[in-house]
């Protein structure tokens, strides 16, 4: 499972996505059996919250890990103003994602998929680095999900090899 996560999520680019997608389906008999979903209409959900990510929680959250976390150490001035304006492009995702976890313990049910997975980069930058940990963490039930997963031994694992390579 660590070189699969280390695989799809050291970037959130398409190519990785589809490099995830294609390693859940290779090794769907092997570790978390129903990461891309067991049937096709848990796919679809899967798809859906994937969609959802790649082309509305991952633009805001991709910059916003830039300027916060990237830009300081390369030594390049952060935007205050693209700060702002992705923050609250962000807010609006998670208050929609705060709704939805409401109704599923996981995005695309009640069962940790690749659409969780696909979250836990620039969520752990955005919470564990640049200090934008209430985003999630004062919505109700964005902040339980990002707890949970967060707290997968796997997850664990990756951020402790990151934390070592550094």
């Amino acid at each position: 499972f660590l070189l699969f996560v280390s695989i799809c999520l050291c970037s959130s680019n398409s190519e990785s996505r589809a490099i995830c997608r294609y390693i859940c389906e290779k090794y769907a008999d092997k570790g978390n059996k129903g990461l891309y979903g067991t049937n096709p209409l848990a796919k679809a959900s899967i798809e859906q919250w994937l969609e959802a990510e790649g082309q509305s929680f991952s633009p805001p959250s991709s910059v916003l890990v830039f300027q916060l976390a990237f830009a300081p150490r390369m030594k390049i001035k952060q935007d205050q103003v693209v700060i702002k304006q992705n923050e609250e492009k962000l807010s609006r995702v998670l208050d929609i994602y705060d709704k939805r976890l409401g109704e599923t313990r996981f995005l695309a049910g009640d069962e940790f998929t690749l659409a969780d997975l696909s979250h836990l980069p620039n969520t752990q930058y955005l919470v564990g680095v640049s200090g934008r940990g209430e985003l999630f963490t004062s919505r109700k039930n964005v902040g339980r999900w990002w707890n949970e997963i967060s707290s997968r031994d796997s997850w664990k694992k990756v951020v402790d090899m990151q934390k070592k390579s550094a």
